[in-house]
């Protein structure tokens, strides 16, 4: 527990750790902005790494459970990046999460690396061994987005409400809508200004 609180030195009276396990690190770049954050990791060799200017409300990390100890993950939060509530969970040994820069996601969001149980075929294979998440640089997550595991999603897109990511998309300016979510509009980019806001800077 000291090593994590050593990393993140002035952050740490605003982030909620419960630290089980060894040699998991917390890099904290500069001017990040938490609010009610919370970290669980049950494991080792676990590190997160929060990139500068990110802000993090209402956000809930959780590597590994109480009973089954996961090893050797990574989750990478971009500059410039927000979430207004997010839930992580990474269930399997060596899983990833990266996240690209100028990233915005709204609430109730879920981005999970495994379905933390096992489905096999009859013959005792397993079907849904858990894979990383790629999400590049500038990406609009709508509310209520669920981001499965092995998913990539490509820069300068646009995750629409409600959608539930299972697929592997690549192509650029897109928007990503449904459940299971399919590429629905292509061409397009998006800005944080609202409308009325972005309209006075267009005249």
């Amino acid at each position: 527990m000291k090593f994590i609180k050593k990393l993140i030195q002035k952050y740490i009276n605003l982030v909620n750790i419960k630290n089980n396990g060894y040699n998991n690190s917390i890099e904290i770049s500069d001017n990040v902005h938490l609010r009610k954050v919370r970290i669980k990791i049950h494991g080792n060799n676990n590190k997160i790494i929060i990139k500068k200017n990110a802000y993090l409300h209402n956000v809930h990390i959780r590597v590994g459970f109480p009973d089954s100890k996961i090893n050797n993950t990574t989750i990478e939060i971009g500059e410039n990046t927000s979430f207004n509530s997010a839930d992580f969970q990474l269930g399997e040994d060596g899983s990833t999460i990266t996240i690209g820069d100028d990233c915005m996601f709204s609430f109730n969001i879920e981005i999970a690396c495994s379905d933390t149980h096992s489905i096999t075929d009859l013959q005792g294979n397993l079907l849904n061994k858990g894979k990383s998440i790629t999400i590049g640089s500038h990406v609009w997550v709508c509310k209520d987005v669920k981001i499965m595991k092995n998913t990539c999603v490509p820069p300068n897109s646009v995750i629409a409400q409600g959608s539930i990511v299972t697929g592997r998309f690549h192509e650029k300016n897109s928007i990503i809508a449904g459940i299971p979510a399919k590429i629905v509009k292509k061409d397009i980019n998006w800005l944080r200004q609202r409308p009325n806001e972005y309209q006075l800077i267009k005249k």
